[in-house]
């Protein structure tokens, strides 16, 4: 057995011999092991690349800098103005809300200066005009003779010198005047007339008198500035007036759901009732009802609202009904639901979560092991399915069926009379025992 292997292992070699292209190779002496680190030069050919540069969204880093740090505000600058033709007035702008107050006015105006407005929701806006052939697109809008006073002048002879009256005669005439906007003119926001007014209530028919902005059941997160406005001469001879907020009692089969039809909305407020504050108050307004009163503020047409976290006792939202009160209405006589009011939710900021790489990852798959399990439990559906289709068609058509075409099969070659005594063809069509 060793002679045979040894033969095979020749045999190779021979054949090679023979045509000559055989090598002898060199058995390589034995070395000893030693332990040297061998430097490697780096290659001449690669030049060494410098790190890519991060793109950074500005607008996104300045806004998460902001929320963190706060705003880097340019300290506002005082101005000087004269009021009143001899009165000198120094004048310091500030800032509410991100809209700037008290800004100076420029020298000149061509109607394309910037203005603010407020949304439905109560945000301001920045409206910018534009000249579109010699017309100008969104101006300011006008106030027409809203804040005009109408007064009975009379005018006497000698000092019109008419041609047509007499010398002792006078004359009694209606003007308009203009209200007195020395201070009005610092106020960037939209004025509020009956022209903006919006209609709510059931039908849709009634007035939000004196309120503009913002709209009934809108919410007001924490965190950010809301504006209202109203219509100042709404409040005949009044000054100063002041707001109050109170809680609404909100029924069981409402809670956690927001109401989204106006009609649903209108039954509500018919019906609604403020949540008497009990226990250690935290907060207290001035009338009854109130968790919350403002200081006494000019009738001037504007008021923000920020809503303190401490509001909503712990919960998500909270919903609440803001009423205005003018200076001629003691805190006695105020009622909050038979005032002029509005509805609203304060509730806590949404916070939006962004994806994580790992995430998005994850979102890039084109499928999972599970999938085999669900093509496995349909597949009998499928077929309960098909069967169930062609049952249904069978059964539909089965008055359309035409079987006439088809013969019947021969006679067996047995015959079909009288008993059988061996088994039954399988081409007949009768028993036997059962032949006429």
């Amino acid at each position: 057995m060793k002679n045979t292997l040894f033969i095979f292992t020749l045999l190779p070699l021979v054949a090679q011999l023979v045509s000559g292209a055989y090598i002898a190779t060199e058995i390589a002496p034995k070395t000893t092991f030693t332990n040297t680190v061998n430097t490697i030069s780096e290659p001449t050919g690669l030049v060494k690349r410098d790190a890519k540069k991060a793109i950074v969204n500005k607008e996104w880093l300045k806004d998460q800098s902001e929320k963190m740090y706060g705003t880097a505000e340019e300290p506002v600058k005082p101005w000087i103005r004269t009021i009143h033709e001899t009165v000198v007035e120094v004048v310091t702008p500030y800032v509410v809300g991100g809209v700037t107050f008290a800004a100076e006015r420029p020298a000149t105006t061509n109607g394309l200066e910037p203005w603010i407005s407020i949304d439905g929701n109560g945000l301001p806006k920045t409206i910018t005009p534009k000249l579109d052939h010699a017309t100008i697109a969104k101006a300011y809008p006008d106030v027409g003779t809203y804040f005009k006073t109408a007064t009975t002048v009379v005018h006497h002879q000698k000092d019109i010198n008419a041609h047509n009256m007499k010398e002792d005669e006078t004359i009694e005439l209606v003007e308009l005047i203009d209200e007195d906007d020395t201070y009005i003119q610092l106020i960037p926001l939209q004025r509020c007339t009956p022209d903006y007014y919006f209609k709510k209530g059931i039908t849709n028919m009634e007035s939000s008198e004196p309120f503009c902005a913002p709209k009934d059941h809108r919410k007001m997160r924490v965190g950010l500035t809301y504006f209202v406005t109203w219509f100042t001469r709404y409040f005949q001879d009044v000054e100063k007036v002041k707001f109050h907020y109170a809680y609404v009692n909100e029924k069981h089969h409402d809670k956690g759901f927001d109401k989204r039809d106006l009609y649903d909305e209108s039954l509500k407020d018919m019906d609604a009732q403020i949540e008497q504050l009990s226990g250690n108050l935290e907060f207290k307004g001035d009338v009854e009802g109130a968790f919350y009163s403002s200081n006494w503020i000019k009738n001037e047409g504007w008021y923000d609202i920020e809503i303190d976290k401490k509001w909503l006792k712990g919960k998500v939202y909270k919903k609440v009904v803001i009423a205005i009160q003018p200076e001629n209405v003691p805190d006695e006589e105020f009622s909050i639901l038979d005032a002029a009011h509005f509805f609203a939710t304060f509730q806590l900021m949404e916070s939006i979560g962004k994806n994580t790489k790992e995430m998005r990852k994850l979102q890039d798959t084109t499928g999972t092991n599970d999938d085999v399990y669900y093509i496995i439990a349909g597949m009998p559906t499928m077929v309960l399915i098909a069967v169930a289709l062609m049952y249904g068609f069978l059964y539909l058509n089965k008055k359309h069926r035409d079987l006439s075409h088809i013969k019947k099969p021969k006679r067996s070659r047995f015959g079909n009379e009288g008993k059988y005594n061996i088994p039954i063809a399988l081409t007949d069509i009768k028993k036997p025992g059962k032949q006429s």
